[in-house]
């Protein structure tokens, strides 16, 4: 294997831990932004139209949660690809 060959190799294992590290942080950000609007008045509205909408019954948190971990994922992927295809 190449030098070439191997810095390919660590750039790919780095970018799939960066988009790691990304969602996981998202994820913890959207739980707690969703814990601190279920005790405000606006948290009942939310889970209304929540329900409305998905029928899934959750905590404010968990939703927080996955919003937050399906955006960080997606904000790492469209992020690489777009500079990307800034070159």
């Amino acid at each position: 294997m190449t030098d070439e060959g191997l810095a390919v190799i660590i750039v790919g294992v780095l970018v799939v831990a960066a988009f790691f590290v990304v969602a996981i942080a998202s994820t913890l950000i959207g739980a707690f932004i969703g814990w601190v609007v279920s005790l405000t008045p606006l948290g009942s509205g939310v889970m209304k139209i929540w329900t409305k909408l998905t029928g899934i019954e959750c905590e404010l948190w968990e939703l927080g949660a996955f919003l937050g971990f399906i955006s960080g994922f997606f904000k790492g992927i469209l992020s690489a690809i777009l500079d990307r295809n800034k070159d």
